[in-house]
């Protein structure tokens, strides 16, 4: 009866303890857990303990000799990715200030004659929405509050805000005509007689700039295995026969970006360069280099004769005008242009003293009389093969990770947060 009672009692005691015991262990859990983070895992135990859907970092990824490369393919990504911000960033830098001087030189001027007459509104509309902008944010920064919060019930600073967006739209047609002469003497400048104009203008190297973009976007989706592409096959495939198919593939893709980077430089030279379709490669190749020199020469003294142009331009004077014969003899005495055109060309690119007729700030191509409007589009148009070839490699260095295990070869790669990591799960089918 005794050992019975104490039985009981022992029990009881232990019953009570039990809720203690697991809000102790509870208590522990985290702090095992963030020992077990903190613990290094030991290389030849990472590929038992890793779960293989868990992203790895990449420098601890397929075979050892692959890993220089792994480390190169990030610092390619990482610095493709900038030169494709900066792209981009220049691209709308270009659209803005073409539009901004659109708009500003852009002349309100109705038909007093004949009041239905279309009249050209965007320059006002341009003028409406920059003074919204401007007295607006002046006076959100004059009425906020410190506390963002009290704004949604501030009516002071609601209505002033409103009040000046409203006042600076209407205020638009008081300064409707305001530096119209001089902002379109600028942007004429721009498009007509700068380096700009080699170029197409504002609006042309922003359509140069959204290729290069599209380019470098599609090299940057390679890298990552995010590139169009047809994986049915692969998903009926096992773990061990993705990677042989899909080398298969990207050699392939290789392939046809290289040829289409050589026809496309093929092609530039036939219908840019005007080469004959009978001349060698190596002809065209090398008047294309010569034509290239040349061109790059053109481009350096016209940016030469723009930093001569501009303090003209931005004190108002119209670019039409100031530049007489005996400022251009002496800007064209200052080049080599010996050395790139024959001296009797270069000669007849002189203006006459006595001549006191102004010239525009754009050169001509001595020889041909031509003006050089457009004239590096051609050149700029090597960066579509250029962008080919660099996909291609792309492709042979996405080979390569792939057969170090540093790429993971499945369908399903390119929906993840991390596309390079361990290929644990295809090793362990393999080896079954």
């Amino acid at each position: 009866m005794t050992d019975e009672k104490d039985g009981e009692k022992s029990g009881e005691k232990s019953d009570e303890k039990e809720p203690e015991a697991k809000a102790e262990e509870k208590k522990a859990e985290p702090e095992a857990k963030a020992e077990a983070k903190s613990e290094p895992i030991a290389p030849e135990e990472r590929d038992e303990q890793e779960d293989p859907n868990v992203a790895t970092p990449k420098s601890h990824v397929g075979a050892s000799w692959v890993q220089p490369l792994v480390k190169f393919d990030a610092w390619w990504t990482k610095w493709e990715a900038r030169l494709a911000a900066g792209v981009l960033g220049a691209e709308i830098f270009s659209l803005v200030t073409w539009i901004a001087l659109k708009g500003m030189s852009a002349e309100y001027q109705p038909n007093q004659a004949d009041p239905e007459a279309p009249v050209d509104v965007s320059g006002i509309i341009f003028r409406a929405v920059v003074g919204a902008v401007i007295l607006g944010t002046a006076a959100h920064f004059a009425l906020r509050d410190k506390d963002p919060a009290k704004r949604k019930t501030d009516l002071r600073y609601q209505l002033g805000v409103s009040a000046a967006v409203i006042l600076g739209m209407v205020a638009s047609r008081f300064w409707a005509n305001a530096g119209v002469s001089y902002f379109s003497n600028a942007l004429n400048w721009l498009q007509s007689s700068s380096t700009l104009t080699l170029l197409g203008g504002l609006r042309g190297l922003a359509t140069r700039f959204t290729l290069w973009l599209a380019l470098l976007g599609a090299s940057l989706a390679t890298a990552q295995g995010k590139h169009i592409n047809v994986d049915v096959v692969m998903r009926f495939l096992t773990p061990k026969m993705r990677v042989p198919v899909a080398l298969i593939g990207w050699l392939a893709a290789a392939a046809v970006c290289l040829s289409g980077a050589w026809g496309f430089v093929d092609h530039l030279a036939i219908a840019e360069y005007k080469l004959s379709m009978d001349s060698t490669s190596g002809d065209r190749l090398s008047k294309v280099e010569h034509e290239f020199g040349r061109d790059m020469f053109l481009l350096h003294q016209q940016v030469k004769l723009d930093f001569h142009s501009l303090p003209k331009v931005l004190g108002g004077t119209k670019y039409k005008d100031y530049l007489k014969a005996a400022e251009w003899n002496e800007w064209m005495n200052g080049g080599d242009w010996a050395e790139h055109f024959p001296a009797d060309d270069v000669k007849a690119q002189m203006m006459d003293p006595a001549d006191t007729t102004s010239r525009l700030p754009l050169i001509n191509i001595p020889g041909t009389g031509e003006n050089t409007n457009g004239l590096l589009i051609r050149d700029i148009d090597f960066v579509f093969p250029f962008g080919l070839f660099m996909i291609a490699l792309r492709f042979l260095l996405r080979c390569v990770l792939a057969i170090g295990g540093a790429v993971r070869v499945d369908p399903d790669a390119a929906h993840g947060e991390l596309e390079i990591e361990h290929a644990q799960e295809e090793r362990k089918a393999g080896a079954s």
